[in-house]
């Protein structure tokens, strides 16, 4: 069974993750185990990636999942399109 735990006030900022392009504080539960993707959209990726390997020698960020915006909707859609496939391939918490 799938479960998607969102921040209990995830909708008072939730304009402020679509604009940042960016978030990791949703959690989903599935088969017992627990995973924390980490949503990001294409720019913010782009410039995250840029930032880190301007300050060390690699980019490496554990459950990514790029998606065009990072919205509610977006980031749902994602999940259950990859828990359908390869949830398993993303890092337990």
């Amino acid at each position: 069974m799938l479960t998607v735990r969102w921040p209990d006030d995830f909708d008072d900022y939730a304009w402020e993750v679509e604009s940042k392009g960016w978030f990791d504080g949703v959690t989903v539960e599935w088969n017992g185990t627990s995973i924390r993707p980490v949503f990001y959209d294409p720019v913010r990726l782009s410039q995250a990636i840029s930032d880190e390997l301007a300050g060390g020698l690699f980019f490496r960020e554990s459950n990514l999942v790029v998606i065009e915006i990072v919205t509610r909707d977006h980031m749902e859609a994602a999940i259950a399109a990859f828990s359908k496939e390869d949830l398993a391939r993303l890092i337990p918490n």
